[in-house]
């Protein structure tokens, strides 16, 4: 109950709300004081049932943040030098003021709840908290659940090399993974959720080769282009050695020129990507606990040998023998 006479009325932008607007109002009584409790706009509900169920309920309390303005008479000259205009929010030969809060990040309005009476009608508007500061901290644990379920495009793979590939090159890989972002909206507060990658492991699917045939990497990798130098083992890539041992080893055997060729190779590169978020209009990330990854796959190759053979005809066809 507000003194002085004073006029309390809900006012500002809601942060909880429904797709149905509701309008409601309160007068409350006594003998020393009178106050007045107006709320126009949006109103959301507690979780709902499916959209049959709910239709067979009743009406549900109804949860709303909402800015407050103290509207105080002119005449109360105590108080005059701590007004702030606030237009359209008291009536006329009043002025309103708004408590400015000290908060670093984010101010999160207090929350009121219109309750359900007997009659199946809403009661007055009951303010159950106040304003309150909300820090990173304060959103760190829902901020991971919201990054665990993020949908992360699949960046793809690429192994650079024209079919068949040729055992003892060293073929670039690459991927284009980007970070990406989510808004989202954590315990009434606006956020930005991002992620980035962060660690790459290929696996070029080559149990044969000396060293083995997976690389893990915090680079992307890069194509290779005119004017570049050979790639080398510097480069993220991979160099097929080996290539088995025909009729014994799965994928591995001869052609009609007596080469050895290896099929239905397929790289695939894991992302791990790390979160972070920040609140809306602040510049400060905050980092996420946890990692989420993505896996993506390259098409069905083959690796063959590249033997030397003496011919009788040069690159032009013409006979040397």
């Amino acid at each position: 109950m507000l003194k002085m006479g004073a006029v309390f009325m809900i006012s500002g932008a809601l942060l909880l709300g429904s797709s149905n607007d509701r309008t409601y109002d309160a007068d409350v009584d006594d003998v020393d004081d009178t106050a007045t409790a107006t709320a126009i706009g949006s109103s959301n509900a507690q979780h709902q049932n499916d959209q049959d169920d709910s239709s067979q309920a009743g009406p549900e309390d109804k949860y709303v943040r909402v800015d407050a303005v103290t509207c105080l008479q002119l005449n109360d000259t105590n108080y005059l030098q701590d007004i702030v205009d606030a237009p359209g929010a008291c009536d006329a030969g009043e002025a309103g003021f708004m408590a400015d809060p000290d908060c670093d990040e984010y101010w999160l309005a207090p929350l009121w709840v219109q309750r359900v009476r007997d009659d199946g009608g809403y009661g007055a508007p009951e303010q159950l908290s106040d304003g309150q500061c909300v820090t990173p901290a304060d959103l760190a644990v829902e901020a991971a659940r919201e990054f665990a379920v993020m949908k992360v495009p699949t960046p793809p793979v690429t192994v650079q090399g024209g079919e068949p590939m040729l055992v003892n090159v060293h073929y670039p890989a690459y991927t284009t993974a980007e970070p990406q972002e989510l808004e989202a909206v954590l315990l009434d507060v606006p956020v930005v959720i991002r992620a980035d990658p962060a660690q790459f492991v290929w696996d070029f699917d080559d149990p044969y080769s000396a060293g083995g045939g997976t690389l893990t990497t915090t680079e992307p990798g890069r194509a290779w282009s005119e004017g570049d130098p050979l790639p080398d083992a510097s480069w993220v890539g991979h160099t097929y050695s080996r290539l088995g041992e025909p009729g014994t080893d799965v994928g591995t055997a001869v052609d009609a020129e007596g080469d050895v060729y290896r099929s239905g190779i397929e790289v695939s590169l894991t992302t791990t990507w790390r979160g972070s978020f920040r609140i809306q209009g602040s510049s400060t990330w905050t980092a996420i606990e946890g990692t989420i990854t993505t896996t993506s796959t390259t098409a069905p190759a083959t690796v063959t040998e590249a033997r030397t053979r003496l011919v009788c005809e040069d690159l032009h066809g013409n006979d040397v023998c």
